[in-house]
């Protein structure tokens, strides 16, 4: 009783999500646009179609990639409401998928539980207040204090995103330590491997992601069977 009383619970609030989360993600497209369109008629200049289609083009060549990855890969993570929130907010592999790992770390949940969903949800809109408080210090403070850091330091930089997605894959790996270095070595091949046989750069990642849900899927029916 207890359970079905749970699960009514999580599919009452996932609708609500999905109302919710339709509107504020149509609200935040056009919101997009806002800015080029005031420009344009401030201006008076409008690009033809044929303009905006090549800048769709070459911005697809250079994200659209990212269009199927990222859903596919960090969905898991996230759940719906954190993905109409990720979608609206950015940073998700910097931000939001270590916050929601580390909600449903502190709490015990198990992946893939209601209790893991709401949790994931509650430390993503968490990160969100966050996040926007320090990057709006930062931006007001940082003109000023990255001249002054050491060159060594600013380069370290570059390294956070490897580095906080090296973490939660440790984090994640402890839970089935055999799946996650399979999947990490599988990985590792595909990326040499996948290159040499056709697969151009930018789909590697996408084909990876394929291959390790496969291998989990496979992994997890023949450990059920034994």
């Amino acid at each position: 009783m207890e359970e079905n009383k749970e699960l009514a619970g999580i599919s009452e609030f996932r609708t609500k999500i999905k109302n919710l989360g339709v509107v504020f993600v149509t609200m935040a497209l056009i919101a997009n646009f806002i800015p080029a369109v005031f420009v344009s008629i401030k201006t008076g200049i409008f690009p033809s179609g044929t303009d905006l289609f090549k800048l769709w083009l070459a911005a697809a060549a250079a994200f659209g990639v990212g269009y199927f990855v990222q859903p596919i890969s960090f969905f898991p993570m996230v759940n719906m409401a954190g993905s109409f929130m990720v979608w609206i907010c950015g940073n998700v592999g910097e931000l939001r998928v270590p916050a929601a790992a580390m909600a449903q770390k502190v709490t015990n949940c198990e992946q893939g539980s209601p209790k893991a969903e709401i949790m994931a949800t509650i430390g993503i809109a968490a990160s969100v207040f966050v996040s926007v408080t320090m990057i709006t210090v930062f931006a007001i403070a940082g003109s000023q204090l990255m001249p002054l850091m050491p060159k060594a330091v600013l380069k370290g930089f570059t390294f956070i995103l490897p580095a906080v997605l090296g973490a939660v894959y440790a984090d994640l790996c402890g839970k089935n330590f055999v799946l996650g270095v399979i999947i990490l070595v599988s990985s590792v091949l595909g990326t040499i491997f996948f290159p040499k046989v056709g697969i151009p750069g930018g789909m590697v990642m996408l084909v990876n992601i394929i291959v390790a849900v496969l291998i989990a899927r496979v992994y997890y029916l023949t450990n059920k069977k034994a």
